[in-house]
């Protein structure tokens, strides 16, 4: 498991912020998220709290005291496709599940901005392909 110091980095580089943006949302300077990120300082729980809404996880998450990103998550899929994603994750390395995170929120990242730009791009027909598409 990660220390606070890895978390907290990787957390920031998954939401895309700086040291700078994390340090505004805060309240402070990017210096102490620098030393936060380093292991040099550690932040008060006051400030514990804020870094986990931000960034939507639990504090043992945080802290490293687990991997469980959302232990309070009430709805329960027990449909055939997450029972499926399930058997398949636990087989991944480490370093694949990490990286499958990873294209799962580039793929979150694409729909957002497929949904933000509906309006101006082109739609594709039904009998239209995606050949014809690209050319319209």
């Amino acid at each position: 498991m990660q220390d606070f110091k890895d978390r907290l980095k990787m957390l920031r580089k998954e939401k895309k912020l700086t040291q700078v943006k994390l340090g505004e949302m805060l309240n402070y300077g990017y210096t102490a998220i620098a030393n936060y990120e380093s292991g040099r300082n550690q932040p008060a729980i006051a400030d514990l709290k804020k870094i986990a809404s931000i960034f939507d996880v639990s504090l043992d998450y945080l802290l490293g005291v687990n991997d469980l990103r959302y232990p309070y998550l009430t709805t329960v899929d027990d449909s055939l496709e997450f029972n499926q994603f399930q058997h398949y994750y636990k087989q991944l390395s480490k370093s694949s599940r990490e990286e499958l995170l990873m294209y799962m929120q580039w793929l979150l990242d694409r729909d957002e901005k497929r949904k933000s730009s509906v309006e101006s791009s082109p739609t594709l027909r039904v009998a239209q392909t995606s050949k014809e598409y690209k050319n319209d």
